[in-house]
């Protein structure tokens, strides 16, 4: 292996396309959960938790703010968001011996759900939070797709395969 990954060196948080001051250090990214339905019977020596490809569970995020703006009131608009993330990434290079960083965008198309006005208090920050709810995602590293899932249009492409391919030309 010629290359280790190493750490996020900085990001920005767009909201079509803006950036969102006064968002927190960090973001925890959706969780994907296949949905799946268990299956037993003759010829199965037990159950299996059968994964449905291209089927997840809700997939949602948080964007924490440091306090209260009107950025946070408007990701609580009922129309759709498009937030993309963008990262610098370092990995080490054993064969160029050096940190090589590399461009990590993640863009989510999202509806709200909800939003916490956080704590207020003398000198502190008021930890608000938007929750969404993610309709899409797509992954990319130094321009490569590594994911992308719309599930309103059935695509599901994973490392550059289109997994639901042959599911959309049959239905």
């Amino acid at each position: 292996m010629n290359m280790v990954p190493d750490k996020i060196n900085n990001f920005n948080v767009y909201d079509e396309g803006n950036v969102l001051v006064g968002v927190s250090g960090e973001i925890t990214l959706p969780n994907l959960e296949s949905m799946s339905e268990t299956i037993s019977g003759a010829g199965i020596a037990g159950e299996i938790d059968m994964p449905t490809p291209g089927h997840f569970g809700a997939i949602s995020i948080e964007i924490p703010f440091r306090t209260l703006y009107d950025q946070s009131f408007s990701l609580l608009s009922p129309r759709g968001r498009i937030i993309t993330l963008r990262a610098s990434q370092s990995s080490w290079s054993s064969t160029e011996g050096k940190l090589v960083n590399k461009g990590l965008k993640i863009t989510l198309k999202t509806i709200p759900k909800g939003l916490d006005l956080g704590t207020i208090g003398v000198g502190k920050p008021t930890g608000s939070t938007n929750s969404l709810e993610v309709l899409y995602i797509k992954v990319e590293l130094d321009g490569k797709t590594l994911l992308e899932l719309d599930k309103l249009n059935y695509i599901f492409v994973v490392n550059g395969e289109d997994i639901l391919k042959d599911v959309r030309n049959q239905i």
